[in-house]
């Protein structure tokens, strides 16, 4: 992990830039470089994992930095921006068509995260991620976007949200729910009373000079939270979405946010994955422990020394993940590793599949056996990797979350 623990050294140092020198960046980049750091590698890990924007502003003028990378680190972070400025104008489209048709949104995840980096320019966005807290919404926002001239995509990949494609080609996504389902009902329901309550938590705010409805911080951080966790649950999400994390809480919140936040955790019953994920990112990306120990990290029952060893664990499990789990051999995380966890997952995963008819429990023994030779065949002919292989997984994962008593 060595390569990696540069990279989240490097990273550190970026998304602390305001509160440093350039005597002291320079000072740790020369450590850094020292200590035979491969730049090569680092850069194509950055760039692997979408982090590679943010490095740029450290970097651009370090004299040691090898030219071929930091070509490699400009043109990247150019191809970012030209990007991000492209779902500025999509933004303005959207925006325009639903003040018109009278459609409350809020926008979640990318611009909403980048509002809080040193360089909001340089934080990767894939999508624009799209909130209706009105979830009857939904066939109203598709019409009025088909109008100006938005597809929906053939393929849907969620059910949570619709995803759609402006006349250039650039993905968004219209969610009605913070999250797709999880294997908890009681969680789901919780998420599902939260989306109306959403509309009392807009607010506007100026981000790369563009004023963006998004929701206050409490609201941001815990659809940070659930996003993460989502993605973590089945491959994994890697490092960009820890930098978010880290940017957002040393910006600091207030007292009320943080009540507020310390509320939706605790009811939804992930304060064991909010922990795990902070203590992650003050040790490796500079989250300052004082504008997060209210939250109680260290009070538990466990030693220091063991939520130490935690913090390795769940860090190596994010270091294998890549971004959004984009490597062979990764496999959802059960929530356990015993047969009633597979049985539990397996049928979980019925449901998404098949959501409609997942409600009919007549029709289950067939569902089953259709999830069951889907997954075979997406084995062999998508994964290329053994079922015990991912089972393995699963079940190394599955004590890790175990670990976390997510929704306990």
């Amino acid at each position: 992990m060595t390569v990696f623990n540069d990279l989240m050294s490097m990273l550190s140092l970026a998304l602390n830039e305001k509160d440093l020198s350039e005597k002291e960046i320079k000072d740790r980049l020369d450590e850094l470089n020292n200590g035979g750091l491969d730049w090569e590698k680092l850069a194509e890990l950055a760039k692997e994992n979408s982090v590679i924007g943010i490095l740029y502003d450290i970097l651009e003028g370090y004299d040691k930095i090898p030219e071929a990378v930091m070509k490699t680190v400009s043109f990247y972070s150019r191809k970012l921006c030209r990007r991000n400025y492209k779902f500025l104008v999509i933004y303005e489209k959207v925006k325009e068509a639903f003040e018109r048709a009278g459609i409350q949104f809020c926008i979640m995840k990318g611009f909403a995260a980048a509002q809080d980096y040193p360089v909001p320019d340089v934080r990767k966005l894939s999508d624009l991620d799209i909130l209706l807290p009105d979830p009857e919404a939904l066939p109203r926002a598709k019409q009025v976007l088909e109008e100006i001239g938005f597809t929906t995509q053939e393929e849907q990949y969620a059910n949570h949200h619709l995803c759609m494609r402006e006349p250039g080609g650039k993905l968004i996504e219209i969610h009605n729910m913070l999250a797709e389902p999880f294997d908890d009902a009681k969680v789901n329901a919780y998420l599902e009373k939260l989306v109306p309550e959403c509309r009392k938590h807009i607010v506007v705010k100026e981000i790369m000079d563009v004023d963006i409805p998004v929701l206050t911080d409490a609201y941001h951080a815990f659809e940070l939270l659930m996003h993460m966790l989502q993605h973590f649950l089945l491959a994994g999400f890697g490092i960009k979405m820890l930098c978010d994390w880290v940017v957002l809480w040393n910006r600091g919140l207030s007292e009320e946010d943080r009540k507020q936040y310390m509320e939706l955790v605790e009811k939804s019953r992930v304060k064991g994955f909010s922990d795990a994920i902070t203590r992650v990112c003050i040790r490796y990306l500079g989250l300052k422990r004082d504008n997060v120990l209210w939250m109680g990290l260290y009070d538990g029952k466990l030693s220091r020394e063991e939520l130490d060893a935690e913090t390795e664990e769940f860090t190596a499990d994010l270091f294998e993940a890549g971004e959004f789990g984009k490597v062979k051999g990764r496999m959802v995380a059960l929530r356990g590793s015993g047969p009633f966890d597979y049985i539990r997952e397996f049928h979980h995963q019925m449901h998404i599949n098949f959501p409609k008819a997942g409600k009919c429990f007549l029709l289950w023994p067939v569902l089953w056996v259709i999830t069951l030779v889907r997954f075979l065949r997406n084995n062999k002919k998508v994964r290329s990797v053994s079922s015990r292989e991912l089972f393995d997984n699963a079940k190394k994962r599955g004590r890790l979350v175990k670990k976390l008593h997510i929704f306990e």
